[in-house]
């Protein structure tokens, strides 16, 4: 009997605990980030080419359930697409030259419809140019 108890005493701590502390359960997870297509990373090293700048991609929102939403109309408000310009000194880049560059990008980016304007941030520290995308 005593055993038993033992036994149920142990199966009603245990096996909560297993299953409300275990981390893979409450988020330890991978944060999800934006993974670019092949088609955005070749638009992205062609136009880098082309106008000699170092841009990548940076935070933007990027979960299954976010452009479930959007297809489903229940997001009220789209998220920015945002691209991070990497100098090595801090001066300002051309804004004539940066504009082409976004225009450029804005006309040939496939997801263009889960995203409301384009943002480019120089060195993670002011805005530079903002456009709608749609």
């Amino acid at each position: 009997m005593k055993k038993a108890a033992i036994i149920v005493l142990i199966i009603l701590i245990l096996l909560p605990m297993l299953f409300y502390l275990n981390p893979f359960t409450w988020g330890m997870r991978r944060v999800p980030h934006y993974e670019a297509s092949r088609k955005t990373n070749g638009l992205l090293y062609d136009l880098n080419k082309k106008y000699k700048y170092q841009i990548e991609i940076g935070d933007v929102t990027d979960t299954l359930w976010y452009f479930r939403d959007l297809k489903h109309k229940k997001v009220t408000k789209l998220e920015n697409f945002k691209l991070i310009l990497n100098t090595k000194n801090d001066s300002l880049p051309d804004l004539k030259n940066l504009k082409n560059y976004v225009t450029d990008f804005n006309s040939n980016f496939e997801h263009k419809k889960y995203f409301d304007s384009l943002k480019v941030v120089v060195n993670y520290d002011s805005i530079i140019y903002k456009t709608k995308m749609q």
